[in-house]
């Protein structure tokens, strides 16, 4: 062939047609399109998971049924924290191996005039689900202000975190446990923070969980997936710029929305994703209550990190 930039062109072709015929498809599932999974998210657009040889599909799935489909091997990994880590406390054979958030993203936001938590005595509180992450730092916030919930504070499932707002717009709830873009555009709209989850607790909203099956057939892929998310929550960190011109287009907001959302959003990441223990055990407790579970838990029983430490000897 006489013109060697035709030539160079078809190697490249070429090249890129092996690593697509060679990548793995793996199912990723999540409950929402949330930015408790930016850096799963934005590392797919990368090309984080490609580079290791994984067709990442990201599939919106309920979290009440991901656990469950982790086990059958419907999915091979889960973002869905709570769920995943409820159901190998009951003792289906999951694992939690790594932390994507380590604070819980969440805001309780009022009407401008209810000034504190106390003031919600009376209330309706807007949550998304009974049992839902939302539902259950709503009690605990409640709880720990001295209010009793069902009896002096009444909590309402709503479904979604914008059904949230829609009611609390709507005046049919007072008070909600709002996500980002939802808690930013309620300040917005004229609606009251009263407090930011995070300063108040550690837990998890977003990982990934994925079978003992799984991680005793297919440990170099388990790493991979692992490899690419450790790529994406450094990303995230090290270019503000180019994140928060990600956020602001696949989420349809505007700059200083996307900036607000950024910021708010960086506190709640792991770093290297792990959590500190006493997170997790405090997080484990409070999953132990919520089922009614008696004996104690071992943390080996819901965690397995070993193949993360190894591959984050690599960075």
């Amino acid at each position: 062939m006489k013109n060697p930039c035709v030539l160079i062109l078809l190697i490249a072709l070429l090249a890129m047609s092996v690593v697509s015929e060679a990548a793995e498809v793996v199912r990723f599932a999540y409950p929402a399109k949330s930015l408790n999974y930016l850096p799963l998210i934005l590392g797919r657009h990368k090309g984080f998971y490609r580079a290791e040889g994984i067709d990442l599909e990201l599939i919106q799935v309920t979290s009440m049924i991901s656990a469950k489909a982790l086990t059958t091997g419907d999915l091979e990994f889960s973002g869905a924290q709570a769920q995943v880590l409820g159901a190998a406390a009951k003792g289906l054979p999951v694992k939690i191996i790594a932390f994507i958030t380590i604070k819980p993203s969440f805001w309780l936001v009022a009407k401008s005039e209810i000034r504190s938590i106390a003031d919600l005595k009376g209330k309706v509180v807007g949550t998304t689900a009974i049992g839902s992450s939302t539902d259950t730092l709503a009690r605990y916030l409640l709880k720990k202000n001295g209010l009793v919930p069902d009896k002096e504070v009444t909590l309402f499932a709503t479904g979604t975190t914008a059904n949230i707002l829609a009611a609390m717009r709507g005046g049919s709830v007072d008070a909600g446990m709002l996500s980002p873009p939802f808690h930013a555009m309620a300040k917005i709209l004229g609606f009251r923070i009263l407090a930011y989850v995070g300063d108040h607790v550690e837990q998890s909203l977003s990982g990934i969980g994925t079978s003992e099956k799984l991680l005793r057939e297919k440990p170099e892929m388990v790493k991979k997936v692992l490899r690419a998310s450790l790529k994406g929550l450094r990303f995230v960190r090290q270019n503000r710029e180019e994140t928060v011109q990600y956020i602001a287009k696949d989420w349809k907001v505007d700059r200083p929305l996307a900036e607000e959302l950024y910021l708010s959003m960086i506190p709640a990441f792991s770093a290297d994703g792990t959590m500190g223990e006493k997170g997790i055990r405090d997080t484990l407790e409070r999953e132990r209550e919520k089922l009614e579970i008696k004996e104690e838990i071992p943390l080996t029983r819901v965690i397995d990190l070993r193949l993360l430490k190894q591959v984050q000897k690599e960075f």
